[in-house]
């Protein structure tokens, strides 16, 4: 099997429709970031100066509900990148690179989770109230 054949190189619309994509999921997140921040809410909109809710009703939407909309749109940007640029899938041909990534991804989350869990049980002692100049 060679790996630069012909019928396994993606061709450039496979590249341009994830770059639409992913700019696409970008400009949205950056949107709704704008409306938990309270800027550039006329940018939203078509016409400037015209809301098509309204300003108010843009501004009551839950910052719950926006958050994990972010988050969406993060795990889709993770798997547009994934499938349209590092070409990563669950075929034959692909599924030893996947499974690298996934077990590395496995590590780093073991290493940074493993390091913030140490680091707030070393804060947790060192500013226990329990812990005076007294008791050392």
């Amino acid at each position: 099997m060679k790996p630069y054949s012909a019928e396994n190189h993606p061709d450039i619309t496979t590249y341009l429709s994830g770059f639409i994509l992913a700019l696409l999921l970008t400009l949205l997140a950056f949107g709704l970031v704008g409306v938990v921040a309270g800027v550039c809410l006329k940018s939203i909109c078509i016409v400037p100066g015209k809301f098509p809710f309204g300003e108010e009703t843009i501004r009551k939407i839950p910052h719950g509900f926006i958050v994990s909309g972010i988050f969406v749109l993060a795990v889709l940007q993770i798997w547009v990148h994934s499938r349209y640029f590092l070409h990563l899938g669950f075929t034959s041909r692909l599924r030893w690179n996947t499974l690298a990534i996934l077990f590395t991804l496995l590590i780093i989350t073991f290493m940074v989770g493993g390091t913030l869990w140490i680091m707030h049980d070393l804060s947790d002692q060192m500013f226990s109230p329990s812990l005076t100049r007294d008791s050392l």
